[in-house]
């Protein structure tokens, strides 16, 4: 481990404001800094303010590509610190100076949060069951029939988009690519944040040669993206229920979901970033991500008044008619 006596000034990076999709540009900037930087680094978090769940994973699937890279973070406020403990985020780091301990739950909080987790194949549906969990909450005064009546079609459509970030983030020859995902309810405003990122070879290299592709540009590729059944990878399409086939709607209906429960998507792979919200594509100058990162936002009370599974695209060569998920 390196003193920080030996460190300089030129080897500080500074947190941005926020560590979330609110200032996409400086989230990103930050973590371009962090990986293009030789050498140890100093991460100075004395203006540090806000983290939300793509913080969190944006920072965690940057720090596992810098290998052998040693971090001395200072000036953290300690509730920071705390949430960072508390959403398991150094979880398989080698951490020196604070006590990654003291403020975990190791029950966690089901109902409201998932903590930072990295998927594994194998592990799409438990993850997508646990993230639903989370966004829908307890049952309360709605009966678990009620409950189950749109979250199992969140489940669906989360598992589809788990599917799709662990088998396309994969292609062209990035192998190493990991997926990360986190997800907090908001008690103070009912706002729900999820993100689900990876760091291999994004949408325009996995969709190159697609007929939706119009031009070959990142911001161009996102939006393809977000057409059903564009990034549809796996066997004939025969219904939703009970079928494992990817039908390539995990993307579409979440953005579905998210706008009709008052809520949005942020979308960045390459060079651009796509808020759903106001259709508007930003260029992430001089620091693309190389992969894809999604934030989800809804407003949790919202959910039960949609009839989610309404909003899955129409089955193309469907065995029967009816989708169901009773």
């Amino acid at each position: 481990m390196v003193e920080q006596d030996v460190l300089t000034t030129e080897d500080v990076i500074y947190f941005p404001r926020t560590l979330s999709d609110s200032e996409p540009g400086l989230i990103f900037e930050f973590c371009s800094q962090i990986a293009n930087r030789d050498g140890d680094v100093i991460l100075d978090a004395s203006t540090l303010s806000f983290v939300d769940p793509l913080g969190l994973a944006l920072l965690r699937a940057t720090l596992e590509s810098a290998i052998d890279k040693t971090f001395h973070v200072r000036w953290m406020q300690q509730h920071l610190l705390d949430y960072l403990i508390r959403m398991e985020f150094f979880g398989g780091l080698s951490v020196d100076g604070i006590d990654v301990e003291t403020a975990r739950n190791p029950q966690g909080e089901p109902d409201r949060c998932v903590e930072l987790v990295k998927v594994v194949n194998g592990q799409s549906e438990e993850i997508a069951s646990r993230l639903a969990v989370a966004m829908v909450g307890e049952a309360e005064e709605r009966t678990q029939e009620e409950m189950d009546s749109y979250r199992r079609p969140i489940e669906y459509a989360l598992k589809e988009l788990l599917e799709n970030a662990l088998s396309h983030a994969k292609k062209e020859g990035n192998f190493q690519a990991s997926v990360w995902v986190a997800c907090q309810h908001f008690q103070s405003n009912g706002d729900v944040r999820l993100a689900i990122v990876d760091n291999g070879c994004g949408f325009l290299a996995t969709l190159r040669g697609h007929a939706q592709l119009k031009e070959r540009t990142d911001s161009a590729a996102i939006r393809a993206a977000l057409v059903a059944r564009v990034s549809c990878n796996r066997g004939p399409l025969v219904g939703y229920e009970g079928d494992s086939q990817n039908q390539g709607v995990g993307l579409t209906t979440t953005a579905r979901i998210a706008q009709a429960a008052d809520g949005f998507l942020v979308i960045a792979s390459g060079d651009a970033c796509l808020n759903t919200k106001t259709d508007d594509a930003v260029r992430l100058e001089n620091a693309p991500w190389k992969g894809v990162a999604i934030s989800f936002h809804c407003n949790r009370d919202k959910l039960p008044q949609i009839t989610i599974a309404a909003l899955l695209p129409d089955v193309e060569d469907a065995v029967d008619d009816d989708i169901s998920f009773e």
